[in-house]
């Protein structure tokens, strides 16, 4: 299970979440939606600090990081231009915390195989819903879905940063679909998907039919016959997508298989994957030859051998430990800040 299908989930935790914060903080909500690092600042029980910001590698979807061994816990948010995206940054961070800090809210944490993954999921949710809550959500959007200009117009009327409208707005999406962020090149600065491989970040789009198009112009356009590039250099399924400027330097792409916002009928096309299937793929972790024969894994875009293996795997295994005890190879997330013994040993 990857972050990308925790669809149902991952809203769950991020309530739960909110719910924590009221407890702790009680009327902090308004005042974390208006101005999240001012109100963060105020707290003592985490601190906040901004800092350059560095190359984002693993699975954080945002410039920061969380520090559980400074005392208090650290927020690490990247001194972005962007006073927004500082914000979501801030809040991202501070899921994290929650989730690493409330017993409850942890445990659900161990009810997945992919215990990061989920977190992560839970961490994009709960901010976005804290910056975009449900009363801000047009009754148009929860019914036929999100199109490009209405994330857009979720932007330019609220204090959320492009990645939490992202977010918010593919919660809405009808099928399997994403909301992307991308540069003014057609690189991939943020995605959020329901349902479907999503083009990785710092990817190139710009040769797709629909974010060409896009680039060529500064209406809003749309393609009913587009798609993703993923990093292995093979295509999504066709889909139909609609893109639209938010600002001069940001590009925001609607992509779904069918039921689109922006059609009053779309049919669904077979996901017959027909740049993957049949073909040969070299493990990275195992170095072993396969022909794929099953669909990517949602989470990296790559494809698993026969031991499971993907992109995710090695990924992870940059950052995994040994506890000293229990000698099992595990996640960070197994781990108590810095400590060599994991949390079932401690």
């Amino acid at each position: 299970m990857t972050r990308h299908r925790f669809v149902q989930e991952a809203p769950l935790q991020a309530e739960a979440m909110i719910s924590a914060v009221e407890r702790l903080h009680p009327g902090a909500l308004e005042a974390l939606r208006a101005d999240p690092l001012a109100e963060l600042h105020r707290w003592t029980d985490i601190r906040v600090s901004l800092e350059p910001e560095a190359d984002r590698d693993g699975r954080c979807s945002v410039a920061g990081s969380y520090r559980s061994d400074s005392d208090p816990p650290t927020l690490v948010v990247g001194a972005s231009r962007s006073i927004r995206r500082r914000g979501f940054t801030g809040l991202h961070e501070l899921g994290h915390h929650l989730q690493q800090t409330d017993a409850a809210l942890g445990q659900r944490l161990f009810d997945w195989d992919d215990s990061e993954a989920f977190e992560e999921a839970a961490c994009d949710a709960f901010a976005a819903r804290i910056l975009v809550p449900e009363g801000r959500i047009s009754e148009e959007v929860r019914r036929r879905g999100p199109s490009a200009d209405d994330v857009v117009t979720m932007f330019r009327t609220s204090q959320a940063s492009r990645e939490a409208c992202c977010v918010r707005a593919a919660q809405y999406l009808a099928g399997g679909g994403a909301v992307v962020l991308l540069d003014v090149t057609g690189q991939v600065l943020f995605a959020a998907s329901r349902g479907m491989i999503p083009p990785a970040r710092g990817s190139d789009q710009s040769g797709t039919p629909l974010v060409s198009a896009a680039l060529g112009t500064r209406a809003t356009v749309q393609r009913d016959k587009t798609y993703v590039v993923y990093r292995s250099g093979g295509r999504s399924d066709l889909l139909y997508g609609q893109a639209a400027w938010c600002d001069e330097d940001y590009l925001i792409t609607v992509l779904a298989e069918d039921s689109v916002a922006w059609r009053a009928f779309t049919a669904p096309r077979p996901n017959i994957q027909s740049s993957w299937f049949g073909s040969w793929w070299d493990c990275e972790t195992c170095g072993d030859s396969f022909k794929i024969t099953e669909r990517a894994c949602e989470e990296c875009g790559e494809a698993r051998c026969g031991q499971g293996h993907c992109g995710c795997t090695t990924a992870r295994s940059g950052s995994d430990r040994v506890c000293e005890h229990c000698f099992m190879n595990l996640a960070p997330s197994r781990f108590e800040g810095t400590s060599t013994t994991c949390r079932d040993c401690s």
